[in-house]
């Protein structure tokens, strides 16, 4: 019997890969740059500091609660479709932002960019996933993902403080938001021309009850970890995120077709794949925001130069993503787990760099911080594409919505969880000798998640879970 040969990319599908890109690079771009602009935000609109968190939180809370259920409605409807929808109430969104007269507006029109994420990003894997059949051609257009993610991050932190330094026409922080405007309008564009339909036929009816569920119980947990900090009776919503959850998790296992396709996410390999996803991106979080805080308050560097340093951990990234393919020749499916050892390493070197004199600190902090760009990369791409690997083009909306998920988890935790260790071994003394203390305890922290997650990769078991037609 002739085995039948899987149908290779076209000219077409690439070209509809890089408009999917365009859209994975808007999101991080967006997500970046508000954390550079969020000063000029507070003073210019002007907000209070509670109102500049739920600029970031609501964001955050919207895109978490809907992804699961976006990725089931592109499995359902078809995930170009809910791909460009998910891109047009985002730019439609990100107009507001950039006009948004008041900081009330501005926190609505971020929870509408956030319903618009949670619409889009679960089809963008999900899409490459089926699209690109054939084992090498996704494996590259996955590493081109993770490429994009690296520019992503470049254009956010850099590009965004120079954005709101250079202050285009008087706009200030509203370039930060209006740059997406011409993006998305690109994206929808050519979107419906050169990106390929995919859905799956016969997929179950959406599960309004456990969408309803998901989209209350994640924000409750989340709320305490990303304002927790600074107001204590958000933490009252932890318990009923709780309950909620539990209520979510009996209320899918009676279900015959449930939200959370449960034998998928929990087939072999998968939990610690997500697992190892989640403390990744937690640790990348706390990595970000303790680097900022020690050269603006430790080392007393500007916004600019802060957001300026993480060029070299962007381009790190993108080496390493760009390298990952050739190096996983070698490594074969343990590269995760010697990438994050190699994270691991790389990180410790900074216990000794924040040890030299505060003026060569600058340059050697640079290229540290460019060595962990390099080892994020060889990571990511690898992960991601390994669980993709053990699944059905059927099930990829849905894993790519809990992948998706454990990410906005991951991210708030660690965002939260490695901040107050920071405040916590600063305890109010803000000389160079507290923060260098501080800065070197967080370090810790981020090592042992990155040897959590390496940990976490090596669990995971050869692929047995049988392919489905879609």
């Amino acid at each position: 019997m002739t085995a039948t040969a899987t149908p290779l990319a076209t000219v077409r599908n690439w070209i509809g890969l890089a408009v999917i890109l365009a859209a994975t690079f808007m999101g991080q771009v967006d997500g970046f740059i508000v954390v550079i602009a969020a000063p000029s935000i507070q003073r210019d609109l002007p907000a209070s500091f509670w109102q500049i968190q739920l600029v970031g939180a609501a964001y955050v809370l919207a895109c978490a609660a809907g992804l699961i259920t976006g990725g089931r409605l592109g499995d359902r409807h078809g995930r170009r479709r809910v791909f460009l929808l998910g891109v047009a109430v985002f730019t439609l969104a990100s107009l507001v932002c950039g006009l948004a007269p008041t900081a009330p507006t501005l926190i609505a029109a971020r929870f509408a960019q956030g319903i618009g994420a949670a619409a889009l990003i679960p089809q963008e894997l999900a899409l490459i996933r089926g699209i690109f059949l054939d084992d090498a051609q996704r494996a590259k257009a996955i590493r081109w993902y993770g490429v994009v993610l690296g520019f992503g991050v470049i254009f956010g932190l850099a590009g965004g403080g120079l954005l709101v330094h250079w202050d285009l026409a008087g706009l200030g922080w509203r370039t930060a938001f209006l740059i997406n405007v011409p993006i998305g309008a690109l994206i929808l564009a050519f979107g419906s021309r050169t990106v390929a339909e995919t859905r799956v036929d016969g997929s179950p009816a959406l599960d309004l009850v456990g969408a309803g569920l998901t989209a209350l119980a994640l924000p409750a947990l989340l709320l305490p970890l990303i304002l927790g900090q600074q107001t204590g009776w958000i933490w009252l919503s932890l318990p009923i995120g709780v309950v909620l959850a539990a209520i979510l998790f009996r209320q899918q296992r009676s279900r015959r077709e449930p939200l959370f396709p449960i034998p998928v996410l929990t087939a072999p390999g998968l939990p610690a794949g997500l697992a190892a996803i989640g403390t990744f991106f937690a640790g990348n979080a706390g990595l970000f925001l303790i680097f900022t805080y020690y050269l603006q308050t430790g080392l007393d560097r500007d916004a600019l130069t802060a957001g300026l340093m993480f060029v070299p951990l962007g381009i790190g990234f993108v080496a390493g993503s760009a390298a990952s393919g050739r190096v996983a020749a070698r490594f074969g499916k343990s590269l995760p787990t010697a990438g994050c050892l190699f994270l691991a390493a790389v990180l410790t070197v900074q216990l000794a760099v924040v040890h030299a004199q505060p003026d060569a600190q600058t340059a050697l902090l640079g290229i540290a911080i460019g060595v962990v760009g390099l080892a994020q990369g060889l990571v990511v791409s690898p992960l991601i594409a390994g669980i993709f690997d053990r699944i059905s083009p059927a099930d990829a909306g849905a894993v790519s919505g809990a992948a998706s998920t454990v990410t906005q988890i991951g991210l708030a935790s660690g965002f939260a969880a490695v901040g107050s260790w920071y405040q916590l071994f600063l305890d109010g003394d803000d000389t160079l000798g507290g923060q260098v203390f501080a800065y070197s305890a967080s370090i810790l922290v981020l090592v042992v998640l990155a040897v959590v997650t390496s940990l976490l990769c090596a669990r995971r078991e050869p692929n047995t879970t049988p392919e489905r037609p879609v």
